[in-house]
């Protein structure tokens, strides 16, 4: 279940630590570059074997409450394992993607895709996404962080979106964006619009793991093309997008 609080100290420090990557520096608005940064932000969580990390998702509301998610990865190539607070659960692997949420005793197994855009939370490398969106990309360094940012045509509901990084090891230290469906216009204090997502990423590790976690066996089992679900899940409903 999320729970309802107030940014905490750790966050205060993420967000100014953010601004002043964004003050800092010289920006770079060469695609190019921007692309090749992101697709070395993308291969750290690929091709770095049996890596685990936490994040803390925070999205902070215009009537002043937020709402609090924990998340626990762990990634071996295009494999992963997503484990959060609010009882939702993603297993990936060579052959299925299964979601599974206990809270509502459903499950879902589609095919296999890309796992970063579980890792950002917004599908920011999808190309639909980029021709409906996106003006462009800026990529700005200060100390040992530097920040990808994308800006975002007016009739978005996205404004912003950052992620801050480390420069050396390309891990994600941070992600930032806003959101504000209504427009751009004046908001009503008692309106959720617009809200702020601040993810923070800690925790990171190597090795603590087998790919034994991601196996979907004490999930559900398919035979002749039909899925069910195994003990202790049998009263869960299983959705199968397999063939879609």
């Amino acid at each position: 279940m999320r729970t309802i609080n107030y940014l905490p100290l750790q966050l205060t420090i993420m967000l100014v630590m953010a601004s002043m990557v964004k003050v800092a520096g010289q920006p770079v608005t060469n695609n190019f570059y921007c692309y090749r940064e992101l697709s070395q932000i993308k291969r750290m969580f690929s091709d770095t074997n049996h890596v685990s990390f936490q994040t803390r998702y925070v999205s902070t509301y215009n009537d002043a409450t937020s709402d609090t998610i924990q998340y626990q990865y762990k990634v071996n190539g295009d494999r992963l394992l997503l484990e959060s607070s609010d009882s939702a659960n993603i297993i990936q692997n060579e052959q299925y993607n299964l979601s599974v949420n206990h809270a509502y005793h459903r499950a879902i197994v589609s095919r296999p895709g890309d796992i970063f855009k579980y890792v950002a939370q917004v599908r920011i490398t999808d190309p639909s996404f980029k021709r409906s969106f996106v003006t462009g990309m800026v990529v700005t360094d200060t100390g040992s962080y530097r920040k990808l940012s994308y800006t975002f045509k007016p009739a978005s509901p996205y404004r912003s979106y950052d992620i801050i990084y480390d420069r050396v090891t390309y891990r994600i230290q941070a992600i930032q964006y806003r959101v504000n469906m209504g427009g751009e216009g004046s908001t009503a204090s008692s309106s959720k619009m617009p809200y702020y997502v601040t993810i923070l990423f800690s925790n990171y590790q190597t090795g603590l793991f087998t790919d034994s976690a991601f196996s979907t066996d004490g999930y559900f089992i398919r035979k002749q093309g039909i899925c069910n679900m195994v003990a202790p899940y049998t009263s869960y409903q299983i959705k199968n997008l397999l063939n879609q």
